[in-house]
């Protein structure tokens, strides 16, 4: 099939990702809640005057989008630059729509970024790209001014619910370790684990989240602000908030994004200050054991939560396939 390519950008380009979007999302069951319209949308709308949303579309012969890039192009340097919408946000960029995995939208997608960045003296910086997808593939046979990150699936599956059972028996050892001292310290302690499930709840936990991170890590009220209108936009169907509190003192919190029986994560934030108690772990073990009670069937670890804690099969993790469906065709 004869394949054309279409450029929207600016408002055009939100209409289409708050709109037709929606329906190429439902479409693909390869996409991630990164890929969803509202999780789009929302950064869309929180950029600078200086960024431009731009969507590439693949369209069939008779004008249908087949499959579609969500990206944006910044102009806040001596050349503009364009790189994935969301961006630093997103652990996994890919196509959406029913032929989002088909080698020749890949090769569509592929080609016209390697012209923009030749032709329109433009840096094309497409990064957290699997390497073993078809979009990885076709960049890697592009030569010419693009960077990408030929990133392999680092990315953690854990099925749910998790069989500590069946865990080598060294890593049984070591969460019975971690749980005796949780155990000890629950003696003169308050110890909460809460997962949001309602708008309200997660607009609370945003604010105590945003806290934590600009208390131990570098961050700003910019920052808060966006991530409190994009999880505003995202909604409690389709984003979570897990944190845990020593006497009503929040050390640990984990963001989650959903689709179907699919959880994701984005890095865990842990007080530094508590690290002797492996808050991180702490947490995760709630979470994990949350997730399955509430149906969930995988919980994907970002590779930053994967390498800090699901390290040696501590959950019964697998490195899965970048391209294993993500979820149902339910969005």
């Amino acid at each position: 099939m004869t394949m054309f390519l279409r450029e929207y950008r600016g408002p055009e380009a939100v209409d289409l990702l708050s709109g037709q979007w929606r329906q190429l999302y439902v479409q693909d069951r390869l996409a991630t809640p990164f890929q969803s319209s509202d999780w789009l949308t929302a950064w869309a709308r929180r950029l600078p005057a200086t960024a431009t949303p731009l969507v590439l579309a693949v369209t069939s012969p008779i004008g249908r989008i087949v499959a579609a890039l969500a990206l944006v192009r910044h102009e806040d340097g001596p050349r503009p630059r364009i790189a994935p919408l969301s961006s630093p946000h997103t652990w996994f960029v890919h196509p959406v729509g029913p032929r989002a995995d088909d080698p020749e939208v890949a090769h569509a997608l592929a080609f016209h970024l390697l012209l923009v960045a030749e032709h329109d003296q433009t840096d094309v910086e497409i990064a957290a790209v699997p390497a073993d997808s078809t979009l990885g593939h076709s960049l890697s046979l592009i030569v010419g001014d693009i960077s990408w990150t030929r990133t392999t699936p680092t990315s953690t599956a854990v099925p749910l619910p998790a069989r500590y059972d069946q865990l080598p028996p060294s890593v049984q050892r070591e969460h019975a370790r971690r749980r005796r001292t949780w155990t000890r310290l629950a003696a003169n302690h308050t110890i909460t684990y809460t997962r949001t499930r309602h708008s309200q709840d997660l607009a609370e936990a945003t604010a105590v989240w945003a806290d934590l991170q600009h208390r131990h890590g570098p961050w700003d009220n910019a920052a808060t602000t966006d991530w409190v209108a994009v999880l505003e936009h995202q909604g409690a169907p389709q984003a979570s908030i897990a944190t845990l509190s020593v006497d009503s003192t929040v050390i640990a919190a984990q963001l989650c994004l959903t689709r179907g029986p699919h959880c994701y994560t984005l890095p865990l934030t842990a007080d530094p200050a508590r690290r002797h108690l492996a808050p991180g772990h702490a947490l995760l073990r709630h979470l994990v054991d949350d997730l399955a009670a509430d149906g969930f069937h995988t919980l994907h670890l970002d590779p930053t939560t994967s390498r800090h804690y699901a390290g040696r099969g501590q959950y019964g993790a697998s490195r899965p396939d970048a391209r294993t469906p993500a979820g149902s065709a339910a969005a």
